[in-house]
């Protein structure tokens, strides 16, 4: 079976731990290409969507591309501005901020496009259920089209076109996030062209794909694929720049660099004021223009962790070190609200319970929640609604504005809805291992394998492994506090360097530990290495 083959039993083991029974199926997934994207206009209303598009671009009319403020909207926004602008049209752009209009149509802003000239709205990564929006753009002469991924409300009066995977066939753009059903529209585009799409569409697609979690199978598998092909060798300005500044040290991109370098770059801008840094970047065709903007919102990405950071600390000291609730809940006047999901998120993933940060305004609150798998946060807020403002979101991560003086009333109850559901949290999620191996299977055909089985995220786990009865011949900590931990690990055959981010603390014992990991290519300064990305390590039990 080509691939697999190379790693054995082990390969196949763990083609058969992702669903992959049978031989044309596990070739197919380790060789994604190109050829196995689907028809673009098997997605619902697709052909009404590119004939009113060309019929903008021929009588040329001003098209307005509607995103939103995080990474998976800006992509698609980027992407739609690259596309139309190649088939020789005019488009702008529209990004709302996060403490303005919010996500959605907005009625303000349609009539400032409408003033601005704009006949043809084409929303991305939103506008599935926004009715009245879409009413409203039409006595104002806009036609709307909507391209999105969300779940589409019954009943609703449709605009021009409703480019959603949810109206369309079973399995036909199955997962495709905001980023994926505006390439998807571009790939009809170009289809109708003597043009090729270039490589920055499907690099940006992609980019939008890890950042919004679409599962990686399918088409998505495809293009992140694809996606980090192109991004390793981009020509693009502003892609090139932004890679300079979050990816200096080479090596192979994928998908953990993307999630954890480059990609909270972008929305540092979005997070703390308005996004229009990150878009301008990402339709950047001028390198200096592209450096220049790369390094604002490098220098805007600091000031995030800085202020993610001060949160964190404040957030620590507020929970304090006595029995912990049901739902974590942590509210400040400093906290900024472009940082209140992401530590949330920290919070609940650190304790493996729902968490809500909150941001204390003069009048009214804003939270947002996060919730391991064991707990629907939304459920949970659903039993308190009818105090919120505004609210939404799924059952592990969700958000609501609340009048201050219904707070500690709407936090009782979140707090008896998330007790009621009788979960046990823990200190966190439990991990599944792959297989027990010892560290004489970890050769070049199983990192070989490894590599060709990403790209890893939803949906494809990276990989991971339980070795018993090493020894840790060095021990170090790294990082503020030592909050990481630097080990060398041997079997008495073979040694190997292991990292383990947050487990600085990890007790190791005097003798020797059982492992669980990944597998880890890092490159610094110039220099490749392959090494264990530590999971857990606990002592051996005899």
């Amino acid at each position: 079976m080509g691939a697999s083959g190379n790693a054995g039993p082990l390969g196949a083991r763990l083609l058969y731990n992702r669903g992959l029974r049978d031989s044309q199926e596990a070739i197919t997934f380790l060789n994604p290409d190109l050829s196995q994207l689907g028809d673009p206009f098997e997605l619902p209303d697709m052909e009404a969507a590119v004939n009113r598009v060309f019929r903008a671009i021929g009588n040329r009319e001003k098209i307005a591309v509607f995103g939103d403020f995080d990474v998976d909207g800006l992509t698609a926004t980027a992407l739609l501005l690259h596309a139309i602008r190649d088939l020789g049209g005019i488009a702008v752009a529209h990004i709302p901020g996060r403490d303005g209009s919010g996500h959605g149509l907005d009625n303000d802003a349609l009539s400032r496009l409408s003033n601005d000239g704009v006949s043809l709205v084409i929303t991305v990564d939103t506008g599935s259920n926004d009715e009245s929006e879409v009413s409203f753009a039409g006595s104002i002469g806009i036609d709307v089209i909507v391209t999105d991924h969300h779940i589409v409300e019954p009943d609703l009066k449709r605009p021009l076109a409703l480019v959603n995977p949810h109206l369309g066939r079973d399995g036909v753009g199955d997962g495709l996030t905001g980023a994926g059903v505006a390439f998807k529209l571009a790939q009809a585009l170009y289809s109708k062209s003597d043009l090729n799409w270039p490589g920055h569409v499907i690099a940006l697609a992609a980019l939008g794909t890890v950042a919004d979690v679409g599962p990686l199978r399918g088409e998505n598998r495809v293009i992140v694929s694809e996606g980090l092909r192109e991004l390793e060798s981009t020509s693009h300005a502003g892609l090139s720049a932004l890679l300079a500044k979050a990816h200096p040290n080479g090596g192979d991109l994928d998908t953990e660099a993307l999630s954890f370098n480059v990609i909270p770059r972008l929305n540092a801008p979005g997070r703390l004021g308005e996004a229009g840094p990150s878009l301008n970047l990402l339709t950047a065709n001028d390198h200096t223009e592209a450096l220049m903007l790369a390094g604002q919102v490098d220098e805007i990405n600091t000031e995030r962790r800085r202020l993610s950071q001060e949160a964190w600390d404040a957030a620590r000291v507020e929970l304090g070190n006595g029995d912990l609730q049901p739902a974590l809940i942590v509210k400040s006047t400093e906290f900024r609200t472009g940082i209140l999901g992401p530590l949330a998120g920290r919070l609940s993933g650190e304790h493996g319970r729902p968490a809500i940060a909150i941001s204390l305004g003069k009048t009214h609150a804003r939270a947002s929640a996060r919730s391991p798998e064991s707990v629907d946060i939304h459920a949970a807020l659903t039993t308190v609604s009818e105090r919120f403002e505004q609210w939404g979101g799924h059952a592990r991560a969700a958000g609501f504005t609340v009048p201050l003086e219904y707070l500690d009333e709407v936090l009782d109850g979140i707090q008896e809805s998330v007790a009621a559901v009788g979960n046990d949290p823990g200190d966190g999620p439990g991990i599944e291992a792959d297989a027990e191996i010892s560290f004489d299977e970890l050769g070049p055909s199983l990192w070989r394998f490894i590599k060709v089985l990403g790209p890893y995220g939803e949906e494809n786990p990276a990989p991971v492994f339980v070795t018993r009865n090493v020894q840790p011949v060095q021990v170090r900590t790294m990082g503020a506090g030592g909050r990481h931990l630097r080990l060398v690990l041997s079997d008495n055959r073979d040694t190997w360097d292991a990292i383990g981010f947050g487990l600085g603390k990890a007790p190791l014992g005097g003798g020797t530990v059982d492992v669980a990991y990944s597998l880890r290519t890092n490159t610094w300064r110039g220099r490749t290495k392959q090494e264990l990305h530590l999971l857990d390590v606990r002592p051996s039990v005899s």
